[in-house]
């Protein structure tokens, strides 16, 4: 299953060392403004290379809108994106092609397809996540002209055992993007920086967590029993390769989670923007847990990997959420269940 989405749609392809990776999104409107560098300003912060404590691997991601998009304005049709690869070091992954990475999808792979692409990965890679990118920009430009009010802003808010203040309502991406952790409290993202460039050093990995905050969803929004948002949310999510968990609610829920119902359900923020499976009004709040990296010791040496990938995986969690919203603004405009 290579497809997410009922009306809006988005289908990935390529792996990390092919000659290309890319997105097609099929059910975006006709007339929505879009250019490359909407496209490509997304992929920016997504990019491999942007610190020392990401993977060295230097690729500029730059983005070719092949179909669907005419004088600066989507046409309704297909939407073809690609990114082509173009700084891949496959010889340093020679060994994966008999040797299988604890934790890793190698082993169950190769069982269930006795042929895989084992180069970075293959389809399995990290690298896939680029075409949710791209997905994600073309759903929120899409938003920005049916639901302006939609604001969408994730952070890191753990890593390893550093956890975060949680930031102030109103906080912004361009906040979020000052420190290379995506960390948005002052008083831990250096520490955290300095426990992955040791992980990194040692041929370690963290994991950790990550928040994302939705603000401006109509109420409704969503469709009750299978596709509740709540449901969609956690699909969507944890489809990301090293996500393990998903929460929705306040950071302090499950500390919050012994009380009486009476005291629990008297705060409505308890809720996370969600009740009944819609969303109701308030913002919503999910957070995403993240296992550690699992290339580990001379793999991780020898190639050019992560040694934590929740400041580089905010922008590819943003882009799911907004696939997922978008795809439900699209339904409940054609099936409204009014009398």
């Amino acid at each position: 299953m290579n497809t997410l989405g009922v009306l809006f749609r988005l289908t990935t392809f390529g792996e990390s060392h092919g000659v290309a990776l890319g997105s097609i999104i099929d059910g975006c409107p006709a007339g929505v403004p879009l250019t490359r560098e909407h496209i490509q300003a997304a992929l920016d912060r997504r990019r491999p290379g942007q610190s020392a404590i990401t993977t060295a691997r230097a690729e500029a991601d730059q983005v070719e809108i092949l179909s669907g998009v005419f004088e600066d304005k989507t046409l309704g049709t297909p939407i073809a994106a690609i990114v082509r690869n173009t700084n891949q070091r496959s010889q340093d992954y020679d060994k994966l092609k008999s040797e299988d990475r604890p934790g890793h999808a190698d082993a169950v792979w190769r069982e269930r397809y006795k042929h895989r692409d084992h180069r970075g990965g293959g389809r399995t890679s990290g690298r896939e996540t680029l075409c949710r990118v791209i997905g994600g920009a073309i759903a929120e430009a899409y938003l920005a002209r049916d639901l302006p009010q939609v604001r969408t802003v994730g952070w890191v808010s753990q890593v390893g055992d550093l956890v975060a203040a949680v930031p102030p309502a109103g906080v912004t991406r361009a906040q979020v993007d000052e420190h290379a952790t995506r960390c948005a409290d002052p008083a831990i993202r250096e520490e955290m920086s300095r426990r992955i460039l040791a992980a990194k050093e040692a041929g370690d990995s963290l994991g950790g967590s990550i928040d994302i905050r939705v603000e401006g969803l109509p109420v409704g929004l969503g469709e009750p029993i299978f596709g509740k948002l709540k449901a969609l949310i956690a699909q969507a999510l944890g489809s990301v390769g090293a996500v393990t968990g998903v929460v929705w609610g306040p950071p302090d829920l499950m500390e919050r989670i012994a009380e009486p119902g009476k005291i629990f359900h008297s705060k409505k923020e308890m809720y996370g923007g969600i009740q009944g499976g819609l969303a109701n009004g308030e913002p919503m709040q999910v957070r995403a847990y993240f296992k550690p990296p699992a290339t580990l010791a001379e793999h991780a040496k020898g190639g050019r990997h992560d040694p934590c990938i929740m400041p580089r995986a905010v922008p590819v969690l943003e882009a799911m959420v907004s696939l997922v919203i978008a795809d439900l603004v699209l339904q409940m405009n054609a099936f409204p269940h009014t009398a």
